[in-house]
């Protein structure tokens, strides 16, 4: 051991310290409108910001110092104002752009909520249930996802894979597995209006929001079901069924893929999208693969686990995939390669 490796070491200790106080700092100006309301005034004193959105200006101001260390936003010492540049906007304020962020910093504070639950399940098993989770994480979820589903599904992601897009264009009948609040079936439904779409989910609340977006875009080619895989009635039609992001979650994966296998019409296909990362730890040593491998416990494995499940966690690298989809009983399976998308996408055909 060396007093230099020991030290920098502490170092990063500190810095992941001081990174998860920054976070719930931004959690909070997410919350309460103040990178929204910085990023639209152009400049503001504590004193200006605190009155637009009707907060405590002493404060408002220890937020905006906080802030400004963390280098989401800046200060003017002459004028003694705060300000954002055009990127910290587009990371911490822009709703509807394909760099934001607050759906992450949404996500985080919220799932350190379960810490002691976790704590108990980490000596006697089980897990929490995603229901138990909170509104708030679903709601996350929805946010966190929004920059990708939006932006970079239809125009960047989709084109990539074999004849995906092509059949979309003509009109087939899709299957969005897992769709959450429903961004990825509204993305699909509105770039292929001959197409129909349905959107299933188990969680009640996310299809609520999902009903809310789908109305919001004034499409009629889409519907959501709350519902599991089990419960969804009809014969093996789809064409194409989706699961984004998703079944790396689930608590039975190879009886669900199973069953999304028995879904499939003739000639249907599988489109499996999953985080990338490495079954070796030492690999997912970027922040990428820190932030999944951490949140992997608070999310991904516990809510499998919550049903005594197969509780993959949330990386589960390139060869388990394959031997889901061999035991679940498809017979082709091909890893598509999209650049620089951070997931790993599979096209399976029963």
């Amino acid at each position: 051991m060396h007093d230099n490796e020991v030290k920098e070491l502490s170092r990063r200790v500190l810095s992941d310290v001081g990174g998860a106080f920054a976070i719930a700092m931004a959690y909070i100006g997410d919350r309460m409108g103040l990178f929204r309301s910085l990023a639209a005034a152009g400049s503001m004193s504590s004193a200006a910001l605190a009155e637009k959105t009707g907060l405590n200006e002493r404060y408002v101001r220890e937020w905006l110092k906080a802030m400004c260390s963390a280098e989401y936003l800046e200060f003017d010492p002459d004028t003694e104002t705060y300000a954002m540049t055009s990127v910290q906007a587009a990371v911490l304020a822009d709703e509807e752009g394909p760099f934001f962020m607050g759906g992450a910093l949404q996500f985080t504070i919220p799932s350190l909520y379960h810490v002691p639950r976790l704590i108990d399940a980490f000596h006697n098993g089980g897990g929490i249930p995603y229901g138990e989770l909170g509104e708030e994480i679903a709601e996350a979820m929805d946010r966190l996802h929004r920059p990708l589903l939006d932006h970079l599904l239809v125009p960047h992601w989709l084109p990539n894979v074999p004849g995906v897009v092509e059949k979309l264009d003509a009109g087939i009948d899709l299957l969005d597995v897992g769709c959450g609040s429903g961004r990825s079936s509204v993305a699909l439904a509105s770039s292929f209006p001959r197409s129909n779409v349905v959107g299933l989910d188990p969680d009640l609340y996310s299809i609520r929001r999902a009903r809310q977006h789908a109305a919001q875009a004034g499409l009629t080619n889409l519907h959501f079901i709350a519902d599991s895989l089990d419960g969804l009635p009809g014969k093996p039609h789809y064409q194409l069924i989706v699961a984004f992001d998703c079944v790396h979650d689930m608590a039975e994966p190879v009886r669900e893929l199973a069953t999304i296998r028995a879904l499939l019409g003739t000639d249907g296909r599988f489109l499996w999208i999953e985080p990338t990362g490495s079954a070796n730890p030492l690999d997912n040593r970027d922040p990428v693969g820190k932030m999944r491998a951490c949140v992997s416990p608070l999310h991904c494995l516990t809510v499998s686990l919550a049903y005594d499940g197969a509780g993959l966690g949330g990386i589960i690298g390139d060869r388990v995939p394959r031997d889901l989809a061999e035991r679940a009983g498809f017979s082709q399976f091909e890893s598509v390669p999209v650049e620089g998308a951070n997931y790993q996408f599979f096209l399976l055909r029963p």
